[in-house]
């Protein structure tokens, strides 16, 4: 059974990404575990009192979790009911991104998925923070983005956005091609400049990747940079059709070296197209 971590502070951002991913495996069993974490809120409200009071106030806070969590597990029942999943929730005063590893590491969860937005809505609060956090310090584990806007859609179309500087092989990007297997679909491999340009290590990498990915439909794209590369693959999105981008994150490769910006923040304000980041170490 795939195990499923599904982050929420119990906002409507965080519920977007609940119902896609149900909806997105509702042809298998998941184990889904919705993780609560109330860290800022104990750090608010315990900074000045004494232990015994911030022990009650930690009660309370799990109380509270519990009660939101029931809640959230009747109204997602509800809303899917024709798919088999199994929902638990979690909750916990320990950070986010501590809670999350443990989780992975010690359930062997299969993916993360997340909402690009908090509770306040605010465009920055977890597409420039929270999000961005986990996906720097999540290991052997891929990260999924989920807009709060995102209607639910078939993923026929799957880009995947490479600078080509390095090769993955297929068992790195397994996330990717169960999907595709899944639906069907066709792999955009998306590299923002032109083909014309690429260093010699760069064409040896493209021609491993076709012969790699043969028996699947792949199409191969070249684009001009516009304003950013960010820009650029919002672009390229929209113009595509594309259901669902993928990305590596290597700290060491594909940010730092060619893009010279954020660009998994940026691609992940994207409204409407959730955003798979592949956190890949060595």
């Amino acid at each position: 059974m795939k195990k499923i971590l599904v982050p929420t502070d119990f906002s409507k951002n965080a519920y977007a990404a609940l119902i896609y991913v149900s909806k997105l495996f509702s042809d298998e069993a998941l184990q889904i575990t919705i993780l609560h974490s109330f860290s800022d809120e104990v750090g608010k409200l315990t900074s000045r009192v004494d232990i015994g009071r911030s022990e009650s106030i930690i009660d309370k806070l799990y109380k509270q979790s519990d009660e939101d969590g029931k809640k959230l597990i009747d109204q997602i029942k509800l809303d899917s009911s024709k798919v088999t999943h199994d929902y638990e929730l979690l909750s916990t005063p320990a950070s986010l991104s501590k809670s999350i590893n443990s989780l992975v590491a010690s359930e062997g969860i299969d993916l993360v998925v997340m909402g690009s937005k908090g509770r306040t809505g605010a465009e920055d609060v977890l597409v420039g923070s929270t999000t961005i956090k986990i996906t720097k310090s999540l290991e052997g584990c891929p990260l999924l983005v989920v807009p709060n806007k995102v209607n639910f859609v078939i993923p026929s179309n799957i880009g995947f956005a490479t600078d080509y500087n390095d090769f993955y092989q297929l068992s790195k990007l397994k996330p990717i091609l169960r999907l595709v297997r899944q639906y069907s679909s066709t792999i955009h491999l998306v590299h923002v400049g032109s083909q014309t340009k690429l260093t010699p290590k760069q064409e040896q990498n493209l021609e491993q990747y076709k012969n790699n990915l043969t028996e699947y439909d792949t199409d191969f794209h070249f684009i001009s940079k516009t304003e950013s590369v960010s820009k650029t693959l919002h672009n390229f999105i929209d113009s595509n059709s594309i259901d669902l981008l993928a990305l590596v994150y290597h700290k060491h490769a594909f940010l730092k070296k060619l893009f010279r910006e954020p660009v998994v923040n940026r691609v992940g304000k994207h409204t409407h197209t959730p955003t798979l980041v592949i956190p890949i170490t060595n």
